[in-house]
């Protein structure tokens, strides 16, 4: 959910704008009560506002993906791009992440990276954990049904003689004489 102490920690007497981004994409400034766009957003930055976008639907923190696209829309409009050279060792060093070509030249702090390791190997060990518990559900619910068809196919083939039909109810036996009114 929301990841406050990260943002507060920069600046612990300074208010934080809190900015909600609805599922139309538009964000809306809680304190100003306006919608902004991410140019505005790129300003309040620029003159050192804390702020944190918020997706209004989930609460989850989207300030880093919000600034992300803030610095790629700049980028699309740059008269002049980043060297060709450097946007490749991003991609083949970086797994084509700037984060994580950022985090092997060590412009993170020590622990950040850390952290967010931390995050994300719960995050998925969690997936991971729901994704193994449904498979096993689906692999037992599949070896039950394999058990019951095979014991119930096993059972009808037991209860049919040779040569008969199975709603047959007594079997006539090739010379032998039944005389059951004794």
């Amino acid at each position: 959910m929301i990841n406050q102490n990260e943002t507060m920690t920069s600046k612990p007497n300074s208010k934080v704008k809190i900015i909600k981004r609805y599922q139309n994409r538009k964000l809306y400034d809680t304190q100003q009560s306006c919608y902004v766009t991410l140019d505005d957003i790129a300003k309040m930055i620029r003159t050192n506002e804390e702020v944190m976008v918020i997706d209004n639907k989930s609460k989850n923190d989207i300030t880093a993906a919000t600034l992300t696209q803030i610095i790629f829309e700049a980028e699309k409009k740059a008269s002049q791009y980043a060297p060709l050279f450097t946007l490749r060792e991003i991609i083949q060093n970086g797994n084509g992440s700037i984060s994580g070509y950022l985090a092997k030249l060590g412009a993170f702090p020590q622990d950040y990276m850390t952290k967010q390791q931390v995050n994300t190997v719960v995050e998925n060990a969690s997936a991971d954990s729901s994704k193994q518990n449904l498979e096993n559900r689906v692999a037992s619910a599949a070896t039950r049904y394999s058990t019951d068809t095979t014991a119930k196919v096993a059972a009808e083939k037991a209860t049919v003689l040779p040569g008969l039909q199975q709603d047959d109810e007594t079997p006539n036996l090739p010379g032998i004489a039944l005389n059951l009114n004794n």
